[in-house]
C-alpha cells in the first residue's frame, strides 16, 4: 500500500512538471528548430542598429526556408512545412556573423514585409520559377518593396530551376520586370535549386552566399565622413 501511494505521488509530480514546461513554452512564443536557429511566431525585437537583418521574403511555396537552411548548413536541407510567422537564423562567416530573418509568405504575414525593410541590410527575394501563374503576384510585391526602400541591395533567387516547368532566369528577369529596378541599386539574379537532401549545395548557391556576405559587409561598413581642408 505504501509503495503504491509513493508511485502514484511520483507520477502526479511528473505530470505537473510536464504541464509546467508546456505553459512556459507557450508563454515564450519561441521554439528552437535546431542549434543556432529559431522559429518565431511573433515579430522579433528590433535588432541593434549595428546588427540589422538580411531579409528573406517571397510568396509561400517558393521554398525560402529550404534556401535559407541550405545557405546555413552548406548542404541541401528541405523544410518540412511553410513558415508560419518568422524564422531567424544566424550564419557564421570568417568575418563575423550574418543574421537572416525570413518572414512567412502567406497573405497574413505580408503586412510585416514593408515594416522590416528599414531594419534590413539587404533583401533576398525568392520566387518559384515553375509557378507561372503566381509570377505576376510576386512581381507586384517585389516592386512594392523596392519602391519603399530605394537603396536596399536586392538578390533574387529564381528557385526550383531543376523542375521541368521552370522558367529560365532570363524569363524570370522579364516576368519580374527587373530591368525597371533603379540603376543605383545593387541587384543580382541567381537561378537556384535545392534537390537531394543532404547533398552539397550547388556552386551557384555558394557563389550567392559569398556575394550576400560581401554585400552585408559593405552595408555595415561606416560611410566616410566629410573631408575638410586644413
Amino acid at each position: 500500500m505504501g509503495k503504491g501511494r509513493e508511485r502514484e505521488k511520483e507520477e502526479k509530480m511528473k505530470g505537473e512538471g510536464r504541464r509546467r514546461k508546456e505553459r512556459e513554452t507557450e508563454k515564450g512564443g519561441e521554439r528552437p528548430k535546431e542549434k543556432g536557429n529559431r522559429a518565431l511566431t511573433k515579430p522579433p525585437l528590433e535588432p541593434r542598429e549595428k546588427n540589422k537583418w538580411i531579409l528573406v521574403l517571397g510568396l509561400d511555396g517558393a521554398e525560402k526556408t529550404s534556401v535559407l537552411h541550405s545557405l546555413a548548413l552548406n548542404r541541401v536541407q528541405h523544410s518540412e512545412a511553410p513558415t508560419q510567422g518568422f524564422n531567424a537564423i544566424c550564419i557564421n562567416t570568417e568575418d563575423g556573423q550574418m543574421e537572416f530573418l525570413e518572414i512567412g509568405g502567406g497573405e497574413p504575414f505580408r503586412s510585416y514585409w514593408e515594416m522590416y525593410l528599414s531594419r534590413g541590410l539587404l533583401l533576398i527575394f525568392v520566387v518559384d520559377s515553375a509557378d507561372h501563374n503566381r509570377l505576376p503576384e510576386a512581381k507586384k510585391y517585389l516592386h512594392q518593396l523596392i519602391e519603399t526602400n530605394p537603396i536596399l541591395p536586392l538578390v533574387v533567387f529564381a528557385n526550383k530551376q531543376d523542375l521541368e516547368a521552370a522558367y529560365h532566369i532570363t524569363d524570370i528577369h522579364e516576368a519580374l520586370a527587373l530591368s525597371e529596378v533603379e540603376n543605383d541599386r545593387k541587384m543580382f539574379l541567381f537561378g537556384t535549386q535545392v534537390t537531394e537532401n543532404g547533398s552539397e549545395i550547388p556552386s551557384v548557391m555558394q557563389d550567392a552566399k559569398d556575394l550576400i556576405a560581401q554585400l552585408a559587409a559593405d552595408m555595415q561598413r561606416p560611410s566616410p565622413g566629410p573631408l575638410y581642408n586644413s
